[in-house]
């Protein structure tokens, strides 16, 4: 395995297992707290990442300008040494203007009992920030198990530490603010360990430099979050009041807001974890590719991706859609979470799109077509979420989501067309999205059987097989796709490549140098039997000559004795 396998089988991993994790951690949330608890943590939540968003993207651009500074690690330290100040600057400022204003930010919240929650969670950006920069270090320098790693032990000590606070360990603070505490407590622990890393690799906080760089490279991408995180933190200032105005008390508003987003989106989300890692894969390809003009394999490579994402997106929507109800009930003991996510699966296909298109889109640079997707689906979601809850409650929430993702899905694809040319198989994508329509429709009506006649695990068990057997039968039987090039995706071929690489040309050498020997043994054959020939010519030549000379030799002899006699 190569070190680009090895690293992407690393962060896949770990990716993996830290949404797994923190999952988990809402399912606990949801049972053990209820889902007002969990509607008053996520509201004071979605504000701080919005505040966080303001320097989240120094630290990405950190990490491309160390990795274009390797091996020299005096510069990546000082390149460091300018994002902790930058980033410990503006947010020790965020810090002191909203511990100044107190109860004057008030408005920022739904509901009031999210103030206390907020400022427990307010250090936190002081520490996320020195967090996302070490972590950044770590990636630019391609350390990955430390890069992954910490962000699990995050999740695994706020779970430990919720549990803890929860169970009566401190019984001055009620349950959200208990997990806000806990959230703070982690996320320090993880600076210190991260620190701990940093000096033992040879880190050091030096004289600091590129701050102009950093500074200008990092204002579109903090765009990009911004709008994103204002976005959901407006949507969950205005859709609880939204609700009240349609009927429901604050308590009510609060515990539908918590359902949908902190149980039934992340379920709904869970599958972006497969088109993502398959991303991580494909954009460096595309991008050396397209620099390379290769554009039938871009298009291919782009093809592949987007194949994958309507499998995947087919695959859940088919499995959501009968047994979303059932899932709620297992996972949260909430069956109106469920529902939100059987009656919202149908969203999987624009989320799944946007999600495998956007970062092709970066891969060529197109940063600014990323920024204008993502303003265009902002502008949507405000009027969806406005004026619908009066019409369709809190789905209005799906709708504002769906449509977000779908324009975003739309811009990306008219680009890529225009950049790369066409890429869409509709032959093959179109007969997967259409027949994954009646196999959820048929599961949907068995799982409602099995329901009222057994059990919803009963259900989620029968139903699950049934659609997991007939979607991948489906697939073979109608050759919607290749089964085995979309799982070799999952696994990086550079490694595989080189190994029969190096088998060939070692086969090859083989071969060459048998060829070599060939014809030095025919040659030096050849030179034993001209040799032998040339040593025979040579003795027949001489052996008259000797004749010859003996027989002049005996004349001279005779005429020698011959005058004698007459003397």
């Amino acid at each position: 395995m190569n070190k680009t396998a090895k690293s992407f089988g690393i962060v896949t991993s770990f990716s993996i297992v830290t949404r797994l994790v923190s999952f988990i951690f809402k399912m606990w949330m949801s049972r053990a707290l209820g889902a007002e608890v969990v509607g008053l943590y996520q509201i004071a939540l979605s504000v701080l990442l919005m505040l966080f968003t303001i320097t989240a993207g120094a630290p990405t651009v950190l990490s491309r300008k160390i990795a274009e500074s390797s091996g020299n690690l005096k510069k990546q330290n000082s390149l460091l040494t300018a994002s902790v100040i930058m980033g410990l600057g503006i947010s020790a400022a965020i810090c002191a203007i909203f511990y100044g204003l107190g109860t004057k930010i008030s408005p920022l919240f739904s509901n009031p009992d999210c103030l206390p929650i907020f400022f427990i969670m307010l250090p936190t950006i002081l520490t996320s920030t020195l967090y996302a920069s070490l972590r950044s270090w770590f990636w630019g320098r391609k350390k990955f198990l430390a890069f992954s790693s910490t962000e699990l032990i995050d999740e695994i000590v706020k779970i430990a530490l919720s549990i803890a606070f929860t169970g009566g360990l401190i019984s001055r603070l009620n349950g959200a603010q208990n997990i806000a505490l806990a959230m703070t407590i982690s996320d320090l622990a993880c600076v210190l360990i991260l620190l701990v890393l940093f000096f033992a690799t040879g880190g050091r906080l030096t004289k600091p430099s590129g701050f102009k760089e950093l500074t200008l490279k990092t204002i579109p991408l903090s765009a990009t979050r911004i709008i994103t995180s204002l976005g959901a933190s407006l949507t969950a200032l205005i859709l609880p009041k939204m609700l009240v105005k349609a009927g429901l008390t604050l308590a009510e508003a609060t515990a539908q807001y918590g359902r949908v987003a902190g149980m039934a989106l992340p379920l709904i989300m869970a599958p972006v974890t497969f088109i993502g890692a398959l991303s991580v894969v494909l954009v460096p390809d595309v991008a050396e590719l397209r620099a390379k003009g290769n554009m039938d394999a871009v298009r291919s490579k782009m093809s592949v991706s987007l194949m994958f994402s309507v499998i995947i997106a087919s695959l859940f929507f088919a499995i959501y859609l009968p047994l979303g109800q059932s899932l709620g009930q297992l996972l949260f003991k909430d069956s109106e979470a469920g529902k939100f996510v059987s009656y919202c699966s149908l969203m999987l296909f624009p989320i799944a799109t946007a999600q495998s298109t956007t970062p092709m889109l970066n891969s060529l640079g197109k940063e600014r077509i990323t920024l204008l997707g993502t303003v265009v689906g902002a502008i949507v979601m405000i009027p969806c979420i406005l004026f619908m809850p009066k019409y369709i409650g809190i789905y209005a929430m799906a709708l504002s989501t769906g449509l977000c993702f779908l324009l975003i899905a739309i811009i990306n694809l008219i680009v890529l067309k225009k950049e790369v040319g066409s890429f869409v198989n509709h032959k093959k994508n179109l007969p997967l999205i259409l027949l994954s329509i009646p196999l959820a429709v048929t599961g949907l009506f068995g799982a409602k059987l099995l329901c009222r006649y057994a059990d919803y695990i009963t259900a989620i068990v029968v139903v699950g097989v049934y659609i997991l057997f007939f979607f991948f039968l489906i697939i073979s039987a109608f050759n919607v796709v290749d089964v085995t090039t979309c799982i070799k995706m999952f696994a990086p071929q550079k490694a595989s490549a080189s190994k029969t690489a190096v088998k060939s040309t070692s086969k090859r050498q083989k071969k060459h140098m048998k060829m070599r020997k060939k014809p030095n043994e025919k040659s030096a054959k050849a030179v034993q039997n001209g040799c032998k020939k040339h040593t025979k010519n040579t003795l027949r030549q001489a052996k008259p000559r000797l004749s010859e000379t003996a027989k002049t030799t005996e004349r001279t002899h005779e005429r020698v004795s011959a005058k004698q006699n007459l003397a």
